[in-house]
C-alpha cells in the first residue's frame, strides 16, 4: 500500500496515491461550476499547453486552461458588459441608449476596463495532482505559479460577497483562488475538496464562512456544527486570529 493511502483518515473517501491518483476522490461538495468535457472549445485541449506539476510532486491529473476562442469570449463579454451598462445609464436618463458611441473620450476608458476585467494580455493555468493544487500565469512569455499541499493544509479560509474566494495555506506557502476559478474543472474541485477535508479532519484551522461554503459539515466523518443553524452558536475552528504565512505569493 502506498504511503498516501496509509495516510487515509476513517470515516473519509480515500486519499488518492500521489503517483496514480486511485482511488480519484467523490464528487466535492459546494460545486456550483460548469462540467464541460475535456474537449470543449473554450478550454485547451492540447498535450502542448498541459502544465508541469511543482517540483518533486506526482503528475498532473486535472487542469483547465482557456483556449483561444475562449479568450476572445471572455473580451467579448467584458466589452458587452461595459457598454451594455453605458447604454443603460444613457437610457436611464432619457437619452439615445448609442449615443455615447460618438463621444471619442469614452472609448479609452472603455478598453482600459475591458483590459482588466478579460487580462488578454495574461493566461492563467489551473491545474491539480492528487495531493497539490497550483495556478500559473503567463504573460508576455514568463510564468509565475503558486501551489500548495492539499492534505497538508493549515489554514482554511472564505471570503468575499457577490464572487467567493478561498484561501489555502499549508506550511510554506499559501494561494488565494475565487471559488468560479476553483470549479472550473469538475474533477479539479474533486481533487482539491478532498485535500480539504483530509486537512480539517487533521485539525486545519476552518472559519465559519469556509465550513459552509464548502459544507463541511455535512461531511460524513467530519465534527463541524453548521454555521447556517442559528439555533446553536457556531465557532471557527480555529484558535485565534491567525495571520497567513508571510510568505504568500500569487502568481
Amino acid at each position: 500500500m502506498s504511503e498516501s493511502n496509509e495516510e487515509s483518515i476513517a470515516g473519509l473517501p480515500a486519499r488518492p496515491d500521489s503517483a496514480t491518483g486511485e482511488p480519484f476522490p467523490p464528487h466535492g461538495l459546494g460545486y456550483f461550476g460548469r462540467d464541460d468535457p475535456i474537449d470543449h472549445p473554450d478550454r485547451e485541449s492540447r498535450l502542448s499547453k498541459k502544465p508541469k506539476p511543482p517540483p518533486g510532486m506526482g503528475p498532473v491529473m486535472a487542469w483547465h486552461r482557456p483556449s483561444t476562442r475562449g479568450r476572445l469570449v471572455q473580451v467579448v463579454g467584458a466589452l458587452a458588459i461595459l457598454s451594455g451598462g453605458i447604454s443603460l445609464a444613457q437610457f436611464i436618463d432619457g437619452e439615445n441608449p448609442i449615443e455615447w458611441v460618438r463621444y471619442w473620450q469614452l472609448w479609452p476608458i472603455l478598453i482600459i476596463g475591458v483590459v482588466l476585467m478579460s487580462g488578454p494580455t495574461s493566461v492563467l493555468t489551473y491545474s491539480a495532482g492528487a495531493d497539490w493544487f497550483q495556478v500559473q500565469r503567463t504573460r508576455f512569455g514568463r510564468t509565475k505559479c503558486a501551489w500548495v499541499k492539499l492534505y497538508e493544509l493549515r489554514h482554511i479560509d472564505a471570503f468575499g460577497g457577490v464572487l467567493f474566494h478561498l484561501r489555502l495555506w499549508d506550511d510554506e506557502r499559501g494561494i488565494e483562488r475565487s471559488f468560479e476559478e476553483l470549479q472550473l474543472d469538475r474533477r479539479m474541485w474533486d481533487l482539491i475538496y478532498n485535500g480539504i477535508v483530509h486537512s480539517a479532519a487533521k485539525g486545519a484551522e476552518v472559519t465559519k464562512m469556509a465550513t459552509g461554503l464548502l459544507q463541511l459539515h455535512d461531511v460524513p466523518g467530519l465534527v463541524f456544527d453548521n454555521p447556517y443553524d442559528k439555533s446553536k452558536p457556531s465557532v471557527d475552528r480555529r484558535a485565534g486570529e491567525t495571520e497567513p504565512p508571510a510568505d504568500q505569493q500569487q502568481p
